[in-house]
């Protein structure tokens, strides 16, 4: 197949290969950026279905690791496409480097018609995804109530560093059932270690009583970097609310930078309803 570039095109691969410079710069001196995004299942600011949108952003950054959220397979609305291999698949190909994914669904309807159609492999699923521009390393899953789940990476770069990615229920009346998934998910990180990220679309605000329980276990990377000068962008990730978030516990753990992206200034509109928030750490090296 022939692609043709346009000068916007030229210029993200020209972009790209400038981070793939500064990319391989992080890797040597242990410097891990992170990055969560709720992609509103390829949704773009103009309400139509563009998941290229997406994977504009994440070419754009080029995370060390992002963890993705309302990701779906066999879906009628979203042209029954498989949207952890076609990010993975887009992201190769405005980098040139292969990306790394793994997919964990959280829920599934007996909706088939993607496969009756021939375009899909199974049953209608959203779930969560982790990309990486290389190994990934083991991942492991646990259930939280109200058909939730949390999604961990033991990251292979990072000296096999716990990374968990997860999206808790939505809605102003769902705080009973966000406490519930909290109260297990705060018991289930206990058992990865001192040293961990957690990141993900928590629906809920930090002043909200549901996530106090993860402000106990965790720091959370954006009040520290704010505190610290080192925060930039807005507050807000969907519209004016903070409900995303990248915690970390900080034993072998530096923040150096967080920064949440306008992917609307890049576009002619944004890339989803919310923004996605890149936190950069430094990993100290083991004593």
């Amino acid at each position: 197949m022939r692609w043709l570039l346009n000068s916007a095109a030229l210029a993200s691969l020209v972009a790209s290969s400038a981070n793939t410079a500064v990319r391989t710069e992080r890797a040597a001196d242990g410097t891990l950026r992170v990055m969560t995004f709720n992609i509103q299942h390829g949704i773009d600011g103009s309400n139509k279905y563009n998941l290229q949108r997406a994977i504009d952003v994440l070419a754009k950054i080029q995370p060390d690791l992002v963890g993705l959220q309302e990701v779906t397979r066999n879906h009628p609305y979203y042209n029954c496409d498989d949207q952890p291999a076609k990010i993975s698949e887009g992201l190769k190909a405005a980098t040139g480097r292969a990306w790394s994914v793994a997919y964990e669904q959280e829920w599934f309807t007996p909706n088939v018609e993607c496969q009756q159609s021939g375009r899909g492999d199974g049953k209608e699923t959203e779930g969560l995804a982790f990309l990486a521009p290389g190994p990934l390393g083991s991942t492991s899953m646990t259930p939280l109530p109200v058909s939730r789940i949390a999604f961990a990476v033991k990251l292979q770069q990072a000296g096999g560093l716990p990374v968990v990615v997860t999206h808790l229920a939505s809605g102003k009346k769902n705080g009973d059932a966000r406490q519930q998934e909290i109260e297990a998910l705060v018991k289930w990180t206990q058992k990865l270690g001192a040293s961990q990220i957690l990141m993900g679309d928590f629906n809920a605000k930090p002043s909200d009583l549901e996530i106090q329980p993860v402000l106990t276990m965790f720091r959370d990377a954006w009040q520290v970097a704010l505190q610290a000068g080192k925060a930039s962008g807005d507050e807000g990730t969907h519209g004016s609310n903070r409900i995303d978030y990248v915690f970390f516990r900080p034993e072998g753990l530096e923040l150096t930078a967080i920064q949440t992206v306008d992917t609307a200034g890049w576009f002619t509109t944004a890339a989803s309803d919310h923004k996605p928030l890149v936190a950069t750490f430094r990993v100290k090296p083991h004593s």
